[in-house]
């Protein structure tokens, strides 16, 4: 497998999760496991939060545990705007690839027509 048709199926990949994961965090769609995964961790970095208020401070390994589920919270949603952010930029890339690469199969009159700017060869 070459370096392009890596590159190619890593970005096909990348648009498929994201446009995967911007499904499952609309309102109103079917299935939606992601946000079920997100709003559990959220609900227990509440929690945790919640009784790193109330616990004896000596008690580090609790604290260090309520810290993680926090963290991990924490890491989840930074991860998932990660992904909607590169899948997004992924996607507008391929459509500027496609723009261009139709820019120069369309005649100039089917390119204006379409609202694509031909390149200068």
């Amino acid at each position: 497998m070459t370096d392009d048709a890596i590159s190619a199926a890593a970005r096909a990949f990348l648009i498929e999760s994201y446009i995967d994961l911007k499904v499952q965090l609309e309102r109103g769609t079917g299935t939606r496991p992601m946000l079920y995964l997100l709003a559990d961790a959220r609900n227990k970095a509440v929690i945790a939060i919640r009784k790193m208020v109330e616990i004896d401070v000596s008690e580090t390994a609790t604290l260090m545990a309520l810290q993680q589920e926090i963290r991990l919270y924490g890491d989840m949603m930074d991860s998932a705007r990660q992904m909607l952010s590169r899948g997004k930029e992924a996607d507008r890339e391929v459509t500027e690839q496609d723009r261009t690469e139709l820019a120069d199969i369309l005649s100039p009159e089917e390119a204006r027509d379409a609202g694509i700017q031909q390149t200068e060869d």
